[in-house]
């Protein structure tokens, strides 16, 4: 994986439902005064505002850019900062990673402008007629041929979100910063109902490059424990 490099910005790509709140204040703390946000505004209905952020990077103070990077919706990496070159993540479970966005988005979703967004049937539906979105956040296109040049070339450090205590301390070790084992689990949400076991291996069957990704990162940081 890439050196971080304190002359160039920094993005922190937060997959939805993978402890992207709870990191995001340690990142923040980190990187005060120059962190900021990558987020559209579901219940507006509007992208993120696009910023200069190599006017705004500096040595002394560099930047740190955090956010969800949907290239399906237009605000993915290649849409707004197709030039920076370094990245984290954290990634999580692609089955725990969509259930849980289903009560997440049935819980909140309401409130949005884009109702064909939030899920009417239940979970069984849900999982089979949406295709995870983690690979879009990546800043290339994925696919089963270049996904591990990918996530070497342009990744710092890639954190496993059941791993989430030691994931921000060699993300804290690579960018220079001390981590104090002080993460707060926010932003969970409560599940009405289990997630039947045999969705599991039939999620698998259709989309295994997400698991492949996921295993892929997920060896690379148990090897390095």
């Amino acid at each position: 994986m890439r050196v971080y490099d304190n002359r160039e910005p920094l993005i922190v790509i937060h997959v939805p439902k993978a402890a992207g709140v709870s990191s995001g204040h340690v990142f923040h703390d980190w990187f005060e005064p120059n962190f900021h946000k990558h987020y559209a505004n579901a219940i507006e209905g509007t992208l993120p505002d696009k910023l200069d952020l190599y006017d705004l990077h500096t040595v002394e103070k560099p930047l740190c850019l955090q956010g969800h990077f949907n290239r399906l919706r237009g605000f993915g990496v290649e849409d707004y900062y197709p030039s920076v070159k370094q990245f984290v993540t954290i990634l999580r479970d692609p089955f725990e990673l969509m259930v849980s966005h289903y009560f997440y988005v049935r819980k909140v979703g309401d409130a949005w402008k884009d109702q064909s967004r939030v899920p009417k049937g239940d979970l069984a539906t849900y999982l089979f007629e949406n295709k995870p979105n983690m690979l879009n956040h990546f800043p290339r296109v994925m696919t089963r041929d270049n996904y591990t040049d990918i996530i070497e070339e342009y990744f710092i450090e890639v954190g496993i979100t059941e791993h989430l205590n030691e994931s921000m301390r060699r993300i804290g070790h690579k960018l220079g910063f001390e981590y104090n084992n002080d993460v707060q689990t926010l932003n969970a949400t409560a599940r009405s109902q289990p997630a039947p076991n045999d969705l599991r291996e039939q999620f698998m069957e259709l989309y295994r490059l997400e698991f492949e990704v996921y295993e892929y990162c997920r060896s690379k940081f148990e090897a390095a424990s």
